[in-house]
């Protein structure tokens, strides 16, 4: 695929996702729902959070694009679509934001108690691969116009470039995490 700005942002997202899941994978089970504290929520959580945002981007972007409406069609969120909160038992309208963990309290985050990870690491596996399709799908030409409806007026760059930030910010607890827990992170690689 010649490269493009749209393909750059693209490409950038599908290594972020790949290290995302790399590192999990190479946690190990017993690791992976440990925290490290309070305000130190577990890998799973940060997998989890990562995918629920990504979720939501893929369902907006989707939404206020016409090209890639017709193209994907309107399905909403992955997790909304199949009612995970409620098959993992997750306490639904209690989890933050938009059910994202965003501006959940420490202790409540802490609390929370998601599924093995296999099942958390299937859930992101299934979103980054959806997010990446309609990241590779998306026309270039689109890039710096506002997204319809954004409230900060932001551009589909500017939100593709928050969102992917966002992946790198919780990786890198990520691997903190594991560093913490006396294994090495794909950073160190």
């Amino acid at each position: 695929m010649p490269q493009n700005a749209a393909s750059l942002l693209a490409k950038h997202y599908a290594i972020a996702h790949g290290r995302v899941i790399e590192s999990a994978e190479q946690t190990d089970d017993s690791q992976f729902a440990t925290s490290m504290g309070t305000r130190v929520h577990s890998v799973a959580w940060q997998v989890w959070h990562i995918a629920r945002w990504d979720d939501r981007f893929a369902a907006i972007t989707i939404d206020k694009t016409p090209e890639l409406t017709d193209r994907f069609g309107s399905h909403g969120e992955i997790w909304a679509s199949e009612s995970l909160a409620k098959q993992w038992g997750l306490p639904i309208g209690q989890m933050g934001q938009r059910d994202t963990g965003t501006g959940m309290d420490d202790e409540s985050a802490d609390a929370l108690r998601l599924p093995g990870k296999v099942v958390v690491l299937d859930y992101a596996r299934r979103v980054f691969a959806q997010l990446q399709g309609v990241l590779n799908a998306m026309p270039n030409t689109r890039l710096f116009a506002v997204m319809r409806d954004d409230p900060d007026g932001d551009t589909y760059a500017d939100n593709i470039a928050i969102y992917l930030d966002h992946v790198q910010r919780h990786l890198g607890m990520i691997e903190a995490l594991r560093g913490l827990q006396g294994t090495a992170g794909t950073a160190t690689n």
